[in-house]
């Protein structure tokens, strides 16, 4: 997370923006810069400080989640449930990172008008880019080492190198495939030097970095259904494992081999899909234009009859989300609680 956001500081500042880093779990220094800095729009990206938001007052504040596994866990949902939905006394605006976790917000009681998809993306121009890789023959498997990627049912795969934190236990480290940790200027220098990134997880509607790090590489991918959101899925280089096959290692290497022949031939190709999709250089002025007519949106006062409309818009949306309300595993004195706020919210 931290990587994202210093890249959206500094392609933000490139276009004109002042951008500030709060980068603190004290509630009061977040509240006090806030209200120091008198921002136009604050964009939180940390999940445990959603009670801030409505504590601040400014025209525009975003919510966004870097985590689409966690959302699943009830302590987040009912935190994330009262905070984004039950108490705001104004305005609150959600980016979600891919489609998929847009619907997870809708599910949880969002208002349609007021959720984007704003994909996370990475910095082309700091990684290395080899028009062809120094290990023709081998895959790299990267990411954080634990249950949820599990690189532990797949070490027996000689031709892929594994890359990460270590922190499962299911996962011998003494194999010589696994590498350890890198850091990011060695991940700059070498992911360009494999053929092909494998990351298989079992949940990631967020969106995994470095499926799009690799991509902006020349690396072809091989990815779980939950990986590969927002990739073109259709593309010869980017490899679906179905779910009912994720655990069946022979298939999985062959699949990894196949994608590895395929990558290599269309190493530029792959290159410029990942650049023209996925760069801060394309992603940044979407994301400063759509917070630009936010915050316009917010500046100009409505006229009464243009408020009564948008209320009874806002409105409309109370429907089809109470399905959602009911199903999502909220508890009934939540909901009856909640409602009411809703219908408040509606009108102001």
């Amino acid at each position: 997370m931290e990587t994202i956001l210093w890249d959206y500081k500094t392609w933000l500042e490139k276009l004109g923006h002042k951008v500030v880093i709060i980068n603190t779990d004290d509630r009061g220094e977040v509240i006090d810069t806030i209200k120091r800095r008198r921002p136009d729009v604050v964009h939180l990206h940390q999940h445990d400080l959603a009670d801030v938001l409505n504590k601040i007052r400014v025209p525009v504040k975003i919510f966004s989640s870097h985590s689409g596994y966690r959302i699943y866990k009830l302590g987040t949902f009912l935190s994330l449930h009262k905070y984004l939905i039950q108490y705001p006394q104004d305005g609150l605006i959600v980016f979600a990172m891919s489609a998929a976790q847009r619907k997870m917000f809708l599910d949880l009681g969002c208002n349609p008008a007021e959720v984007f998809v704003t994909p996370n993306g990475t910095d082309h121009r700091k990684f290395k880019f080899r028009g062809a890789p120094l290990h023709e023959n081998r895959s790299i498997y990267l990411g954080n080492i634990d249950n949820n990627k599990r690189q532990h049912l797949y070490q027996a795969i000689d031709s892929v190198d594994f890359v990460g934190s270590h922190g499962g236990k299911k996962f011998d480290r003494t194999r010589e495939n696994y590498l350890g940790e890198w850091t990011r200027d060695t991940l700059y220098e070498h992911l360009s030097d494999y053929a092909s990134l494998v990351i298989l997880s079992k949940v990631e509607v967020a969106a995994p970095l470095v499926v799009l790090e690799a991509l902006v590489c020349g690396l072809g991918v091989v990815v779980s259904t939950a990986a590969s959101v927002n990739l073109d899925t259709k593309l010869p280089w980017i490899s679906v494992i179905p779910d009912e096959k994720i655990t069946d290692v022979a298939f999985v290497e062959a699949e990894i081999a196949r994608n590895r022949e395929i990558s290599l031939r269309h190493r530029e190709q792959i290159r410029e899909y990942g650049v023209g999709n996925f760069s801060w250089e394309k992603l940044v002025p979407r994301y400063a234009d759509l917070c630009m007519k936010l915050h316009a949106g917010r500046a100009v006062p409505q006229a009464p009859s243009a408020r009564k409309k948008a209320a009874f818009r806002r409105l409309r949306y109370l429907l089809p989300a109470l399905p959602s309300l009911f199903f999502f595993y909220i508890p009934c004195h939540l909901i009856f609680r909640s409602l009411p706020y809703r219908i408040f919210r509606s009108f102001r």
